[in-house]
């Protein structure tokens, strides 16, 4: 728990729940897995979740209601994805302001109904109030069939890491919304990963999905796992071809746009090397190109191939950052940009070939 608590996010959600009990029929522990998995008899396991979308709102990273709509669906759809369950429906919480017009809620809805046909599903119900603020708050539930769930648990040392797609379109967005206020890139539309999970499922040792970054996803997973990451420097393979053209034109490393907290909601997952063949051969079939990151390694670090040395990354400086910058995007770029520059004078570390 020490480990987890190193990060401020895991500390208040420890402290939060402290005085709740578990149900004896929940299979995942606290920060264990996307969604929480309940048995509910010896073949089916129910998969739960529950997002909100509210500071999102306010800053105003989304401001388009139709984009608020489906990003309402498709957070916990990913969710589900993540531990490899297939939808039943979602039930939504709407907050609408007095202010809010009739073609906005028009839109507003469109967005959450074509997010629900895009990942066959349905809205359940749900609940209406007026407010100050937009809030929308969705709770999905979906069904695992398999006899071992996936979990963010059970990768170890020489399993490959893998993305279920191309990175770094979560935080080009962000920073052209927050920071740079231009809609210079635009299109960003994440897809829950449903599809692909099935095949991840039957194969990866665990997975968690990139809603707050790759490099929390990593975070998390190494302290989960007691294991490091090791990651090669494919730019062109591993980041959104638009995003990285994106953040070259705006001076921007393109490793820091694995570094901010919003994420492409791709699947991050590892494969054991005695599963690769199998795995690789069956994704072909169904057109599934997952992307290869790097390697799991016995150390918990998260390294970065950069300025053509393996570099350890201070993971928990950048998941932390933002809580410490409270709310100052631009201080909050900046000390991100000090960093990478102090990371050219890092001394270069042996590496794993693979």
């Amino acid at each position: 728990m020490y480990q987890l608590n190193e990060i401020l996010e895991n500390k208040v959600i420890n402290k939060l729940i402290l005085g709740f009990e578990r149900s004896p029929d929940q299979l995942n522990k606290p920060h264990e897995s996307d969604a929480e998995i309940i048995q509910l008899n010896d073949n089916i396991k129910l998969a739960i979740t529950t997002d909100s979308i509210s500071e999102e709102i306010s800053t105003g990273l989304y401001d388009d209601p139709y984009l608020i709509g489906w990003m309402i669906v498709m957070v916990n759809m990913s969710d589900l994805a993540a531990v490899g369950a297939t939808p039943i429906g979602i039930l939504i919480s709407e907050i609408i302001p007095k202010t809010f017009s009739e073609e906005k809620i028009k839109e507003l809805q469109k967005g959450i109904s074509d997010a629900c046909k895009a990942y066959d599903t349905f809205v359940l119900g749900g609940d209406t109030n007026e407010g100050g603020i937009l809030i929308l708050t969705g709770t999905a539930i979906g069904i695992i069939k398999n006899e071992k769930p996936l979990t963010r648990l059970g990768c170890k040392p020489g399993d490959i890491i893998y993305s279920s797609g191309k990175l770094g379109s979560g935080n080009a967005y962000a920073i052209s919304k927050l920071i740079s206020q231009t809609n210079s890139f635009s299109g960003y539309k994440p897809s829950a990963q449903i599809k692909n999970c099935k095949i991840i499922s039957n194969y990866a040792s665990c997975c968690m999905d990139t809603s707050d970054g790759l490099i929390s996803t990593l975070d998390q997973l190494m302290r989960l796992n007691n294991v490091g990451f090791e990651l090669v420097e494919d730019w062109e393979k591993i980041i959104d071809g638009n995003s990285l053209q994106y953040a070259e034109n705006n001076h921007i490393p393109p490793w820091l746009l694995f570094a901010g907290q919003h994420g492409e909601f791709e699947l991050i997952f590892t494969i054991p090397q005695d599963l690769k063949d199998s795995f690789l051969e069956e994704a072909l079939l169904t057109g599934f190109e997952p992307i290869v990151l790097g390697i799991v390694i016995p150390d918990s670090k998260v390294k970065i191939y950069l300025y053509g040395k393996m570099i350890p990354i201070d993971t928990a400086f950048i998941r932390n950052l933002p809580a410490e910058t409270k709310g100052d995007i631009n201080h909050y770029l900046k000390l991100l940009l000090e960093y990478d520059s102090g990371l050219k004078n890092t001394p270069s570390l042996n590496f794993t070939t693979h």
